[in-house]
């Protein structure tokens, strides 16, 4: 499935987007989207961050030294 977007003008094609579903209780996800409205921040970019620093952090083995944990900057633009 082709992801795009039109305009009055043109449309948009994402070829490499796709849609993830998850999850989740309903008050969690209510919350973190009143805190990311009230702060304009993006949820598809900060989950597409935190898995970015998933990737990273495995290929290069610091995952592992690292317990597990993951430090992400969720004001970062």
């Amino acid at each position: 499935m082709k992801a795009y977007s039109k305009s009055a003008k043109k449309t948009y094609e994402y070829p490499n987007d796709c849609r993830e579903t998850i999850k989740i209780d309903k008050k969690i996800r209510d919350d973190i989207s009143k805190f990311c409205r009230e702060r304009k921040i993006r949820k598809s970019q900060l989950v597409e961050n935190f898995y970015k620093s998933i990737l990273i952090k495995f290929r290069d083995g610091s995952l592992n030294v690292s317990s597990g944990y993951i430090t992400l900057n969720v004001f970062s633009k």
